[in-house]
């Protein structure tokens, strides 16, 4: 197999999985009802693919322990939060937030993964990142409804982003002793189990029917935005270096930010652009110093 294919394919799912998810949420859908659905369909067609391709492994009972803990931190709470803040921000917005998730999560490896301190090498980057929000944020008061509003996506988002960070952290912890190829499924089947149950207790979205447009969008989300990225990440992450893997924490937030340009019509002022490249350079010499590549699953698809 060619190496660029699967990693190709895990940018191209990660880098859509924003724009899907906007547009499902736009059509009257809250984030309640949305996040099961997707989660339901995108853990099917992962069971498909990793029986298909010889990788479904018999159930240890130590590595979906470990899939509860990351089911938790590393998927279920960061989406819904993360999902959430979609409804008050665009997705281009959104995109370029979660992008910070590489630079979250090597600060939580400060504290999870022995070996891997924090480096004063990394702060250039992440106060250009920092500068970065504060630009976009600025910027993006002249394409939110308020101001209120902005603050309410960007707060859930980042809250997200902070526990994605923790989640990646833990999940790099745990790919030294489990391969990331046998912690997937039960990191997958303990998220949809989480969303269940937390949504059991506060109670389901508000009601709106579900058309067939609507379904196209909700399987799309949950194959090509879910299932897609982190079965072929699998595949890219046993044939590619390190350095080559990294190189989707840079690709997938330009890619989400063209597609909500182009599909959903979203709009973009300059000090936005400015502030989207600032947070992308940040990220790029965070990662480059401290050499951070995600494990799939670690970058927690919205």
């Amino acid at each position: 197999m060619n190496p660029w294919t699967p990693l190709l394919l895990a940018t191209f799912g990660w880098g859509v999985s924003n724009v899907l998810s906007k547009a499902v949420l736009n059509s009257g859908l809250d984030t309640f009802r949305f996040l099961p659905i997707r989660y339901v369909i995108g853990l099917i067609t992962l069971i498909v693919f990793l029986a298909s391709t010889g990788r479904l492994h018999r159930p240890e009972w130590r590595v979906w322990k470990l899939g509860a803990v990351l089911g938790l931190l590393n998927m279920a709470i960061p989406t819904l939060l993360m999902t959430k803040g979609l409804e008050f921000i665009p997705a281009t917005m959104g995109s370029l937030l979660i992008s910070l998730i590489p630079i979250a999560t090597v600060t939580a490896a400060h504290f999870v993964v022995p070996g891997e301190r924090f480096r004063l090498h990394i702060l250039p980057g992440f106060l250009i990142s920092l500068l970065g929000v504060a630009l976009l944020v600025s910027g993006g008061v002249e394409v939110v409804s308020s101001l209120a509003t902005l603050l309410t996506g960007v707060g859930l988002t980042f809250a997200g982003v902070t526990l994605a960070g923790v989640g990646g952290a833990i999940s790099r912890r745990f790919t030294i002793e489990v391969s990331p190829a046998r912690l997937v499924l039960p990191q997958f089947a303990f998220g949809l189990l989480a969303l269940l149950v937390g949504l059991a207790v506060v109670g389901g979205g508000r009601p709106s029917p579900i058309d067939a447009n609507l379904w196209w969008l909700l399987a799309a989300s949950g194959v090509v935005g879910t299932a897609l990225p982190f079965a072929a990440f699998l595949f890219a992450a046993e044939i590619n270096p390190a350095s080559r893997l990294a190189i989707t924490g840079y690709t997938v937030p330009v890619l989400g930010t063209i597609g909500a340009l182009i599909f959903l019509g979203e709009a973009f002022t300059g000090v936005m652009v400015v502030g989207a490249l600032l947070i992308l350079a940040g990220v790029y010499l965070s990662e480059r110093i401290a050499r951070y590549v995600p494990a799939p699953g670690s970058q927690s698809a919205a």
